[in-house]
């Protein structure tokens, strides 16, 4: 069984029917994986979600695992930042906590924004359009 993070927008692209999204995510899903989202993950996607169309996500995260920020994760999301910044790369604290709580639950991080996220540390899979 492997371990995914679904980042922001493999959420959104699963809701918008996209192709490789949902391919994904449903082949995970009968292979037995685990899929989980992080606090992040979960807040950005609802935000945009209308009050009629919640019930049906519920459903669907009920069915995730839901894997919190510790402090630790904290930690490392603002040192990435910190180090990054440095560099000239602007990273966003979303993305450095979506990558943080990934690395510390030993998750690929499955996203469409590969720029997001450029720590070596992180195993990504790429959803493409």
């Amino acid at each position: 069984m492997t371990r995914y993070l679904l980042d922001t927008s493999a959420l959104i692209d699963f809701s918008k029917d996209q192709a490789s999204a949902r391919r994904f995510i449903l082949e995970a899903i009968d292979a037995g994986d685990e899929l989980g989202v992080s606090p992040i993950n979960a807040a950005e996607f609802y935000a945009g979600l209308s009050p009629r169309e919640r019930a049906g996500w519920d459903r669907f995260f009920a069915d995730l695992s839901y894997w919190p920020i510790s402090l630790e994760a904290a930690r490392q999301a603002g040192v990435w930042r910190y180090q990054f910044g440095r560099q000239g790369a602007t990273l966003t604290i979303t993305d450095t906590l979506t990558a943080a709580v990934a690395t510390e639950q030993k998750a690929i991080l499955v996203t469409g924004n590969v720029r997001g996220f450029p720590m070596e540390e992180i195993e990504l899979l790429t959803l493409t359009p």
